[in-house]
């Protein structure tokens, strides 16, 4: 929804552009660095052209998959939490609960990073390795801080 929103965005701010020049440099700057070495000034002056071209642009109502996603985003955003506050509630010594809280955190840290890794198509643990170092310089802060 929120890529929908910037075309949407961007598909007004080039028809409402004071000039042909204009929308050209806001298309390029939307454009990634990778795209923009692929893509030459007459091709995007051609999508400008389209996109002027085009009738009227109304932003699409929220529709049931919208709503869908935001429930599973709900629900993601439960259980991690559920996640880290669950020792809390099962082991009555709160050092241990705080261990094992964080422990689980830097776990769960490390399986995102991996996630985003995959998805950036790096192949490797390095995002694993940073998002929990990341999360053991927390820890240490906030150790430091008295937490």
């Amino acid at each position: 929804m929120p890529s929908q929103g910037r075309t949407l965005t961007l598909v007004r701010s080039v028809r409402e552009a004071p000039d042909a020049e204009t929308g050209r440099r806001l298309l390029e700057r939307a454009l990634s660095r990778v795209l923009a070495r692929l893509v030459s000034s007459a091709e995007v002056e051609a999508i400008r052209g389209r996109i002027v071209a085009l009738p009227s642009v109304r932003a699409r109502p929220l529709q049931w998959d919208d709503l869908h996603a935001a429930l599973v985003i709900f629900l993601i955003v439960v259980a991690a939490t559920f996640l880290v506050v669950l020792p809390f509630a099962l082991i009555s010594d709160v050092a241990t609960a705080k261990t094992v809280s964080r422990a689980r955190s830097l776990a769960m840290l490390f399986v995102g990073g991996l996630a985003l890794d995959r998805y950036a198509g790096y192949g490797s643990w390095r995002v694993g390795l940073m998002m929990v170092t990341l999360g053991t310089a927390l820890v240490i802060a906030i150790n430091a801080l008295g937490g």
